[in-house]
């Protein structure tokens, strides 16, 4: 018995679109309300903040599932305190300087504390996307999720969030750069510096990095290098074979550009235009100064020999010159 051609190739079709699904992951995310739970955590909150904290969620999610398609897979847990104060010390030994927020990578869980947010005066929205950021990526690398350097993830974090962390600033990183002060990335891939400078520092490098390797590789591509590391690949070689460079030479061109392609030198110093010009011109303003007292005391002389003159004239004793005090 012979089907039609026709027939045939729709089944043969069918078969291997079959066959293909059924070998990936589960593409289609969670109805958002399933996805996130808002819950209070340690410390005062008000129902007044859990709101707030929802409509920020609500607004910032869906714009991210386009950079993110089929995400999040998994629920997760937003867990809102009052103070740095009341976090538990295993909590408060994740909340970095100057940062109101962060999320335990594996844990499913972001901790946001709106008592930090108030006192840095940042954003809302900024912060929930940010930290949006960091549990989808860690979502869609998985199980390998701890071997995405630490670098990534913030770089990643401040591009989609459309802002920075500490007021992080490519100027900071052009003075980094002609004092020699840049970290290796390596450096960067685990914990960040503690003092708040050097983690300013940190999260600049990492913002300027991942833009830059964006602007010339796409966002979708780069969040693809993270999902392929698994235990045998790590981040630098994923990258390596995405791009077809090293991933020496991809930071020696990013170096580069801090110098010669960003406009940030030229950027700072502008920013100390005023600064420099006033040390230049310090010893004339002073030199001018000293003539013009210098001046005044010579004629203030003058007056006085004048007076004395004029009273000796008439007969009068010279008044007594004023004493100092």
């Amino acid at each position: 018995m012979f089907l039609p051609a026709r027939f045939v190739r729709f089944a043969l079709a069918t078969a291997l679109a079959l066959a293909a699904a059924c070998g990936r992951p589960q593409e289609t995310p969670l109805p958002r309300h399933d996805a996130v739970r808002v819950a209070a955590g340690a410390g005062e909150v008000t129902e007044d903040d859990l709101a707030r904290v929802q409509t920020a969620i609500d607004a910032e999610l869906p714009s991210l599932q386009a950079t993110f398609p089929g995400l999040p897979r998994a629920p997760f847990a937003v867990l809102v305190h009052g103070a740095r104060e009341a976090l538990p010390p295993h909590l408060a030994a994740c909340l970095h300087p100057e940062s109101p927020a962060f999320v335990v990578l594996g844990a499913r869980q972001v901790h946001l504390v709106v008592g930090e947010v108030r006192r840095l005066g940042t954003p809302l929205r900024g912060v929930v996307r940010h930290e949006l950021v960091h549990e989808l990526l860690d979502q869609r690398v998985g199980a390998h999720g701890r071997r995405v350097p630490r670098w990534f993830h913030e770089g990643l974090a401040q591009l989609l969030a459309g802002d920075t962390y500490l007021g992080a600033r490519e100027e900071d990183l052009a003075f980094a750069a002609i004092a020699g002060r840049l970290r290796n990335f390596v450096e960067l891939a685990g914990d960040f510096p503690t003092d708040v400078t050097s983690l300013r520092e940190a999260y600049a490098q990492s913002h300027s990095y991942v833009s830059w390797l964006a602007r010339d590789y796409g966002v979708r591509e780069l969040i693809e290098v993270a999902a392929a590391v698994d235990d045998v690949t790590a981040f630098e070689p994923a990258l390596a074979h995405a791009t077809g460079r090293s991933t020496a030479w991809l930071e020696e061109r990013w170096r580069d550009y801090v110098l010669h392609g960003s406009g940030a030198p030229w950027r700072l110093a502008f920013d100390h235009c005023f600064s420099v010009l006033l040390l230049l011109f310090l010893p004339i303003l002073v030199l001018a100064l000293r003539r013009h007292l210098a001046k005044e005391a010579a004629t203030g002389r003058r007056l006085a020999q004048r007076e004395a003159a004029a009273a000796a004239r008439l007969g009068d004793p010279p008044a007594e010159p004023p004493q100092a005090g």
